[in-house]
């Protein structure tokens, strides 16, 4: 490979990877509703969290996610992040099918969550924020980290920060 060809394909590359990583994100339905049906099994006075957050901050915690999706987050990260390493990061989670990340690193901006609100309410919370998403037909704000997403970016977004923080979730 000679200088003109690696500097086309070093141009080239970050952008592919980005445009790759808007449509990847929508390439796999993730069903909500299969984690609404869980949601609802649960049995709130027999859960654990073995987590850093108790069993209702998680729950809050991903509310407040849902929620911001729909009427924007209070802090965002740098544009050149959301278009670079933001969207990359979506797509890999999306085209591992799972996401990994630290799972006590608050929303930046969000107000604080409140340890003593018991889970059954912060559960409820939840799962209304999950239907109001589910049914919601108006614009959808940017992501703080990812930047704009359609809703079906969004579904797979939701879907797997919740599978990752229902992790920490047990019952006994």
């Amino acid at each position: 490979m000679n200088r003109r060809q690696f500097l086309q394909t070093a141009a080239i590359t970050p952008i592919a990877l980005i445009l790759g990583a808007k449509f990847i994100a929508t390439l796999r339905p993730y069903p909500l509703q299969e984690l609404q049906t869980r949601l609802r099994a649960m049995q709130p006075e027999r859960l654990i969290s073995v987590g850093t957050w108790n069993v209702s901050q998680i729950f809050q915690h991903c509310a407040q996610s849902i929620r911001y999706s729909l009427y924007g987050y209070p802090e965002h990260y740098s544009a050149l992040f959301k278009n670079t390493a933001g969207k990359l990061a979506l797509n890999a989670f999306a085209a591992k099918g799972s996401m990994h990340h630290p799972l006590d690193e608050v929303i930046p901006g969000a107000p604080a969550l409140a340890a003593d609100v018991p889970n059954d309410v912060a559960l409820r919370e939840l799962m209304y924020e999950l239907q109001q998403f589910i049914n919601w037909q108006g614009d959808l704000a940017p992501h703080f980290a990812y930047g704009s997403l359609t809703k079906a970016q969004y579904y797979s977004a939701h879907y797997l920060h919740l599978q990752n923080h229902l992790q920490e979730i047990q019952q006994v």
